[in-house]
């Protein structure tokens, strides 16, 4: 393991979104519809990607009237901010915090924010991931 990921991790305080979250994706010709429901809903944390194949985004189940049908569509989700503001060349904080979470069987997925990274953990799992992560990180703050 990295000793400057180790370090910085165990300073870094996790910001808990409880949710549910949800990760749906939609032809890449409604990248525009998919935007526009998002600032219907009035999100606070959202996460958007385009690519040749889809429109991917993450978002408050609560909202997803406001977009088109997804295509395809992962429900349940609880959303942990790894809440510090990482430079480019740190490297091994998310190989460590995978770890941990598949350590302890734990499904995840990932986005990464200019300065912060978000995991994704099935809501249900939300308790037994904080665990798995409570003596590699900083304090845990849990929201909605």
């Amino acid at each position: 393991m990295n000793r400057t990921a180790d370090e910085l991790l165990r300073r870094t305080r996790l910001l808990v979104r409880k949710g549910p979250y949800a990760m749906g994706a939609w032809p890449p010709a409604q990248v525009s519809a998919v935007y526009a429901g998002i600032l219907r809903g009035n999100e606070t944390t959202a996460f958007v990607m385009l690519d040749e194949r889809e429109a991917t985004a993450l978002l408050h189940e609560k909202n997803l009237p406001e977009l088109p049908p997804p295509k395809s569509i992962e429900r349940g989700w609880s959303v942990i901010t790894l809440d510090q503001k990482m430079d480019w060349d740190v490297v091994g904080v998310l190989a460590i915090v995978s770890q941990a979470l598949a350590a302890a069987s734990i499904p995840i997925g990932a986005a990464t924010a200019f300065s912060r990274d978000h995991i994704l953990v099935p809501r249900a799992r939300l308790e037994d991931a904080l665990l798995a992560l409570k003596e590699r990180c900083g304090e845990i703050v849990v929201g909605e």
